[in-house]
Formats: structure tokens, sequence, C-alpha cells
């Protein structure tokens, strides 16, 4: 049972700043690197190794993120009801660190496991552990503080604290993409087992440092939730006034639960719920900011992270949001604000939130922009009622083809190859070919082709060897390579050779081999200690084609590049980055300033809670518009977000002018001047509905 130590019964408290907010500022450390490191590839591996398509992978990616904020408030009134801070941290603690291990588990491809379901009940298992730890712990550490004595210290305290979840997060964003795409285990040439692995010993290892210090720290006993309170409050003025109608004529329908709740606490409601009605434009924001982790991610892997001396994996970009926050807040709070102030620029907070809205919405059109610019140099997919056809040569010399239906009359050079991208079929259907030359029995060959695939032909001697291609890139953005050779000693060891790497990544034997994935890099094709080809650079993205032949004892080899690598640089998407990086300054960081200051103090718990929620409805924004839009473009979803943006800040807009700050109000509710907010704020959306009709 937790011990409780009231004000009275405490020593005298010197004044000076509690060490034993160390360990729990620590944990806090160990809880977001974890989270932060696992949500960074999260999308990559719902594509690229369970199968999810890049609208059910972002969908899945929400959904999670969605749960991640609104267990917290969940968890906030178990610890404040029944089970008190400690114990609620310390449970779900173990909660979290199994989930992460299992996902870590599933993710050995030998086991065999479920791939989907036991990922999703680890992924509900993380969301659950958040519950106890995202509103518990910070709170937890300020009840180590005595106040009003060391009230500078409590300050200090949440700046260390918050400048820790950025360090945290910043260290996590670039370490986790490295183990992911660095390491290969388990036969595959990554290693997300240990990317998932990595962060769930982690929070173990927090559980260790949270316990360390069990004996010292200061627990109070679970005394009621204010949360519930502000609810049940609202629910039975709402009862009374709206379906019992027992509401007196001007007054404010809260009113009406004075009998059970007194008037103090009932104007905090009012107030509280004005502060929330600014608020309503909240999740909009969110759905964008979120969108960094997901939709932005997936952009990145069709593009090139080549920069300079250095390669940026797609993950690795979110790393810039952390290091943005950590140099803009310390240089506004300093320089910028009081200058802009000082102009009369930036006059109130909400000033600081409409700015920061309207760069999210020009963030999304950079993003936008960009997507149009890559679509410039994505392969060419087979569509419905067409085929791809692409026939190979393997032999030593040139082979004619030839067919009337389809005016195709071409002769492909030795080691090379015909492509037609618009082939029309219905169904089904079979396109006779007449094939010649001086190694090859002249004759009419059936090619059958199949609606919207890309079905290719492999000529070796007389042989023709038809087999399905897949000419998209790889959704983990590595590039793909198939063998086609022909006449090689079986006895013969020949290898696909990673010059960068010093490794072997593929064996080669005769036929048509599979599609596999190899590491960007350069490559060398060997027998033994002889090189066959070399300088063979394949890059991310690209979809390759090797042809090998040994013609009279020696051997031969060609590449043919289906699709083009990435070719457009990461640095593109530094823009949108960046912008949304400082409107997250602007927004997010003032916003949670502006509620906690102008909140009354008995609702600054219910203000935690409600940004939380924020946070989930605007990840359900995400996924309510990924299925109304599934059959539209990534650009045009970008658009459409920036335009909800700019909406929803004229509306903050609008509403905020009717907003007095609780700094310009006298302590006397009832002077005009200090009219309740809202009942002004109401007006507004009166006049916002009439409008709309």
């Amino acid at each position: 049972m937790e011990k409780q130590v009231s004000a009275d019964s405490r020593p005298k408290v010197k004044n000076r700043f509690p060490r034993i907010v160390i360990i729990i500022i620590l944990t806090e450390f160990c809880e977001r690197f974890s989270f932060s490191g696992m949500r960074a590839f999260l999308t990559l591996y719902l594509r690229s190794k369970l199968g999810y398509t890049d609208e059910e992978a972002t969908e899945t990616y929400h959904l999670f993120s969605t749960f991640v904020y609104i267990f917290p408030i969940i968890g906030g009134i178990v610890a404040d009801n029944w089970l008190g801070k400690f114990r609620t941290i310390l449970y779900l603690m173990f909660v979290y660190a199994a989930g992460n291990i299992l996902v870590a588990v599933t993710a050995i491809p030998q086991l065999n496991l479920p791939g989907r379901l036991c990922t999703l009940l680890g992924l509900f298992m993380i969301t659950v552990g958040t519950g106890g730890i995202k509103p518990c712990v910070s709170s937890f550490g300020g009840e180590q503080f005595v106040l009003p004595h060391q009230e500078k210290h409590l300050a200090v305290y949440f700046s260390i604290l918050y400048f820790t979840l950025c360090i945290g997060s910043l260290i996590a964003k670039t370490v986790s993409p490295i183990l992911r795409s660095e390491v290969n285990c388990f036969g595959e040439k990554d290693c997300y087992s240990l990317a998932f692995g990595a962060p769930g010993f982690v929070v173990l290892a927090s559980i260790v440092i949270f316990v360390s210090a069990k004996n010292k720290y200061v627990m109070k006993q679970p005394s009621g939730n204010i949360v519930l309170d502000f609810v049940k409050c609202i629910s039975l003025g709402f009862k009374n006034t709206f379906l019992k109608g027992k509401n007196e004529k001007n007054q404010h329908w809260l009113d009406s639960a004075h009998h059970k709740y007194d008037q103090r606490f009932i104007r905090d409601v009012k107030k509280s719920l004005s502060i929330l009605t600014l608020f309503t434009v909240i999740p909009v924001f969110w759905s964008l900011l979120d969108q960094m982790g997901s939709r932005w991610t997936l952009q990145a892997t069709k593009m090139d992270g080549r920069l300079g001396f250095i390669t940026i994996k797609p993950d690795q970009l979110q790393v810039i949001a952390p290091i943005c926050i950590l140099i803009c807040i310390p240089l506004t709070q300093k320089y910028i604000y009081p200058y802009l102030e000082r102009r009369k620029m930036l006059k109130n907070p909400l000033h600081k939130l409409t700015v920061g809205g309207i760069l999210a919405a020009i963030a999304f059109i950079a993003s936008a922009l960009v997507e149009i610019h890559i679509k410039t140099t994505y392969p060419e997919l087979p569509q419905t009622g067409l085929s791809q056809l692409r026939i190979f040569n393997g032999n030593p010399c040139s082979v004619a083809i030839h067919n009337d239906g389809q005016n195709i009359v071409y002769t492909i050079p030795s080691h090379s190859h015909y492509t037609n991208k618009r082939v029309r079929v219905k169904g089904m259907e079979n396109l006779t070919t007449t094939f010649g030359g001086s190694c090859i029995e002249p004759r009419d060959e059936n090619l059958w082709l199949e609606d919207k695939s890309a079905v290719s032909f492999f000529i070796s001697g007389n042989q023709i060897e038809r087999f399905i291609d897949n000419v998209d890139k790889s959704k983990s953005g590595l590039p793909v390579v198939r063998f086609l050779a022909s006449n090689l000693l079986h006895n013969s060891s020949i290898t696909l050779y990673n010059e960068r790497r010093s490794e072997v990544e593929a064996v080669i034997t005769n036929g048509v081999s599979k599609q596999i994935e190899i590491f960007a890099s350069l490559y060398s094709i060997r027998m033994g200690s002889n090189i066959i080809l070399t300088d063979i650079s394949m890059m991310s993205g690209g979809v390759y084609c090797i042809i090998l032949e040994r013609v009279e004892g020696v051997y031969k080899a060609d590449v043919i590049t289906i699709s083009e690598p990435n070719s457009i640089t990461m640095a593109l998407l530094l823009p949108q980055f960046l912008i949304m990086s400082i409107a997250e300054v602007l927004f997010a960081v003032t916003g949670n300033e502006f509620s906690f200051k102008e909140s009354p103090d008995s609702m600054k718990a219910v203000m935690t809670a409600v940004f939380l929620l924020t946070e989930a409805f605007g990840n359900i924004i995400i996924i309510v518009i990924t299925r109304l839009f599934t059959n539209y473009q990534q650009e045009t979803q970008s658009f459409f977000y920036s335009g909800l943006m700019l909406v929803s800040i004229l509306v903050f807009h609008f509403l905020s002018r009717g907003y007095v700050f609780g700094h310009d109000c006298d302590d006397d509710i009832t002077k005009k001047k200090c009219r309740s907010n809202s009942d002004v704020l109401y007006q507004q959306v009166k006049q916002i509905e009439d409008l709309l009709e």
C-alpha cells in the first residue's frame, strides 16, 4: 500500500532541487525513447513486412496513435481513484514492455507467428501501457516538490522534463532506423525484430530505474478524479436544462447543477468550456502534424536519400522535428516573441496559434507540390485493359520478333530486351508472335498476356520461358533484382557481390530467378576470385534484371534497368518538415501553455486530458479522410488537408475575437467588462451557424 505524506508531516524543506525527480526524468526518457523509436518505422514495417497497402498502413498507424492518446484518460482516472500514480506507472510499464517484445518476436520470420494478429495485439498492449505512463509520470514528479517553497524548482523541472523528452525522441529517431536497416538478421535484409526489441529492453531498464527509488518517493493516496467530476457536472446541467427543463430564465444552463456542485466549481467549468470552444480546431492541426510519421515517411521512400557524403533513411527525416523544436523554443522565447510583441505583431497567444495553423497548411501545400514532382519518376504500372510485354534475349545473337496485330516489328540485340507497356487485352489473350534469328529456330510462338499484368519472356537458346514481373518500386524502398541465366556450369559458384559491405548478396543459377531485395550499393558479379562484371550500381527504388550467359567457356553479363531508381533528392522534403516543426512550436507548445494558464486551478487536469483527446480526434480525422479519399491521389489529399486547416483557422480567428483573457478580468464575474467567455463564444458560434444556413 502506498504511503501518504501530507504537507504538515513533511520535515522542513530546503530550498533546493529534489534529486529524486532525476530518477523520474530518466524513467520518462526511457519511455519516450522506446515510443518514438518504434513509431518512427512502424508505417514501413506494416507496409513492407505485413503486406498492408499505403492506405491500410496509414490507417493502422493513426488508429494506434488514437488509442495512445485515449488510454491516458483512463489511466489517469485509475491512478486518481484506485491505484495511485506509482503503482499505475509500475504495473502498466510491464504491459508496455510485453507489447514491445511481442511485436519484436512476431517480426522473426522463422517463428511463423500470425503477423498481423500478434502485431496488432502487441501495439494494443503498448497503448494500454502508455495509459499508465503518459498521464502520471510528469504529475508524479511534480508531487515531489513542496509548494510554494519550491515553486521555481518546479518550473525548472518541467523545462528539464520537456527538454529530456525531445532528446529521447531525437536519439530514438536517429538510432532506430539504423538498427532497422543497417543490421541484417534471420536471413532478412533488415532487422525489425531488433528495432522493436531494443525499445522493449529500454522500457525494462526504466522499470528497474523507477523501482530503485521506491522508498524515497513522496506518494499520495488516490483522492478522486477531477475529470470525472467535470463530466458529471456537465451531464447533470445538460439533463436538468434540456431534458427536464428545470433551468430558470436568463440563467446559464450549468447553474442548474448548483444543488450538487458549489458555485466556484460551476464557474470553473464554465470558464473551461469557453477555452474548449476555442480548441475545437486543434484536432485538425494534429491531423496534419501526425502525418510526419506516416504519409511523409512513405513519401520519402520514393526519393533519393543521398545528401553529400551521408545517406538519409526515410524514417530518419522525422528527426528534424525534435532538432527544430530544441532550437526554436529558446530562440522564440528569448528573442523572436519579445521582438514581435514589442511591435504589436503578436499581441497574445491566440495570434501564435493562428500563425502556427497557417504554417501547417503551407507545409502541406509544399508536400503536395513535391508529390506532383515525384510522380514524374514513378514507373508506369499495368492498367486495366492493358498488359505490359517484355521479351529478354539471353542468346549471343540478335532475335527478330514480328506481330501484325500489335504492329510489332523489332530486332532484339544480344542481352537486351523489347518492351511494350500498352498492349490491349481482355482478361487473358494469346499474342501469336513470329521469332527468327541466326541462333534460334524460326517459328511462331503463343505469348499469353494478362490484363493489368506485366508479363515477360526469356529467350534462352530455343527455349522461351514465361514469368510475371513486378515493375513497381519495392515497399521497403530497397532495390530489386532478378537473374536470367543460361548455359551456366552446374558446379560453378557465381555470385552477386556487395563491394561496399564485402559480402555475397545472392547466388546465381540457371533459369529465371525470383525477384529479390538487395541493399542499395555497388556490386560485381564474380565466379570465385574472377570478376565477370563490375561497377554495377543498384540504387534505392530501382528494379533491375541481370542477364548472364556462358558462351564458349566465357561468361558475359549485362544489367537492364526495368524501373529507374529514386532520383529526386530527399532534400526537397526538408522545407515541409521545417515549416511543420515551426508550426508545432507556435501551435502545440503555445496551445498547451495557453490552456494551462487560462484554465482555473481546479481544471488543470481536465485541460491535460482534453489536450490528449484532441490528438486522438486528430488521428480519427486522418482515418476518416483516408477512407473517403481512397481513390484520390496523394497530392489531392494534401491540398484537401491544407484547405481544411485554413478553414479551421478562419473559424478559430472568428471565435477568438470574443475571448477575454483571465489576466484582463476583475475577480467579480458579474462586471460587464468580464462577461462570461462562454456566453460570448456562444453568440459567435450562433453567428457562424447563421452564415452557414
